[in-house]
């Protein structure tokens, strides 16, 4: 087949395969939001904190039971079946060798943190939780390689409803913090069902080749360092909240950082899902990779842009109405965390970028400098700020990474700042402008009313303002062949 229908094809399958993502995300996204309003009434802040604290520890050692092995698979085009199954049995092997770490780290947890014992138990109910993950980690990955996006969509929105449904009777019956340790389980368990049970995208082999296996270390080296490092920038604050300034404060910070995640996790999370493995099959079509690009990011700025928008208007509004007035004081890190939610999505997209033409090199050092900024800046505005304070070094370290990976990814996609970035402001800007014009005019009191009144108006003008400016060049950018 022609190089050139091969490049559309997979651009084509990228762009479907976006829509498949993003009509389950939307419905996780549902689900998710409503279990999160219920367990938020239900659980107290203490109880997220435990539990917060305790995935952080294990997402330590997550880092070497991946090890880049995931991405590597993806990535890899020669000697499919032998490299499938030498994945299997790294992640497999690596996962056994991080939980006997974890049960030997175990007595020194339980010194350092004394007055936390119920988050060593979520700990090591986690841990073993993770073996499961192992073994359904390459027949996941398979699916994301070949592109089958739909049935992907299919075990998520299973995945979450499952969730919806057995979380919040268990916090009903009273399980308190083990209700987000069981969260975490669900779909795991869904995905075991759905990946070995009801379909077999990958047929359990023994090959195990130990050229590969050092090729997927060497591989993988790159993408450890780097994902070690956005570990560090996405879980050191909430190391630094619970074990400095405690339990409950880290519960207000993790909510807010929770909510404050909805923009990446509509928009963002799914479209990356798609289009690493499109990146990955276009590496060496510049004009191409240049077009998928701009479509991924174009979309996550856009809808991303809209979404926060809404969000960080109605903040004390749905704060009061959802959540209860106990969560108050997360309002303001909340706010804080808006220009995070606006623009790492396309910090999101240009790493995966750099990863799928083989380059994970740059993003590790770019996620470099963003830690020497972050680590200091978290340890000292939280001393003098708080969780507030914390927020603040979020934005800082976003602004910073974006700067830098803006700058080198030109060396592979050409793009124009203000194509992606000028009409979205402008929209962004004048319908805040407007939102709040009418919110002061009006003098709404009633939450829910004004609620509906500064969404809605976001909505439609941000909406409409996109639609007068881009009506084309929307339509020429997600138009499929």
């Amino acid at each position: 087949m022609n190089h050139n229908v091969v490049a559309d094809t997979v651009a084509n399958l990228a762009v479907r395969g976006s829509f498949f993502s993003l009509g389950s995300s939307a419905i996780t996204i549902v689900s998710g939001f409503v279990r999160s309003v219920i367990l938020a009434r239900l659980l107290a802040p203490q109880d997220f904190g435990i539990v917060t604290l305790a995935l952080f520890f294990l997402s330590i050692t997550n880092q070497f039971r991946d090890f880049g092995f995931n991405w590597a698979l993806v990535h890899r085009d020669q000697d499919v079946s032998a490299a499938t199954s030498t994945h299997f049995f790294l992640r497999l092997g690596m996962t056994l060798a991080m939980t006997v770490l974890t049960l030997i780290a175990t007595p020194l947890l339980t010194h350092l943190y004394p007055a936390q014992p119920e988050m060593i138990s979520a700990l090591l109910a986690l841990s073993f939780l993770e073996f499961l993950n192992a073994v359904n980690s390459t027949p996941n990955f398979t699916l994301r390689k070949e592109m089958e996006f739909k049935y992907l969509a299919i075990l998520d929105v299973a995945s979450s409803l499952a969730m919806t449904l057995f979380a919040p009777a268990m916090a009903l019956a009273g399980f308190g913090f083990w209700t987000l340790v069981a969260e975490q389980a669900i779909p795991t368990l869904v995905r075991t069902i759905g990946l070995w049970g009801v379909r077999r995208p990958w047929e359990l082999s023994l090959e195990f080749d130990r050229g590969l296996a050092r090729w997927y270390f060497r591989f993988g080296s790159y993408v450890f360092v780097s994902s070690s490092f956005t570990f560090l920038l996405d879980q050191f604050d909430d190391f630094w909240t619970g074990t400095v300034l405690g339990a409950a404060p880290l519960g207000f910070y993790s909510r807010a950082y929770e909510f404050a995640r909805y923009p990446r996790r509509a928009v963002a999370n799914p479209i990356t899902r798609v289009f690493f493995p499109a990146y990955a099959k276009l590496r060496h079509d510049r004009v191409r990779l240049s077009k998928a690009f701009y479509r991924a990011s174009s979309l996550m700025v856009r809808v991303g842009f809209l979404l926060s928008l809404a969000f960080v208007l109605v903040i004390p509004e749905f704060t009061r109405i959802f959540l209860g007035a106990k969560w108050l004081p997360m309002v303001t890190t909340f706010r804080l965390m808006t220009l995070y939610t606006l623009l790492d999505p396309l910090m999101l997209t240009s790493g995966h970028l750099l990863t799928a033409v083989g380059r994970p090199q740059i993003v590790t050092k770019i996620k470099g400098v963003q830690l020497l900024v972050f680590v200091p800046a978290v340890i000292i505005l939280s001393r003098n700020l708080g969780i507030e304070g914390v927020g603040v070094a979020v934005d800082l370290m976003t602004l910073i990474g974006l700067g830098l990976i803006v700058v080198r990814i030109r060396e592979f996609v050409d793009f124009s700042l203000w194509k992606l970035f000028g009409f979205p402001s402008l929209s962004l800007v004048a319908a805040t402008g407007i939102t709040l014009f009418l919110q002061t005019t009006l003098s709404i009191s009633n939450d829910w009313w004004s609620l509906v009144l500064k969404g809605g108006a976001a909505t439609i003008v941000y909406s409409t303002l996109l639609l007068v400016f881009e009506f084309q060049e929307l339509r020429k950018a997600f138009w499929i062949a």
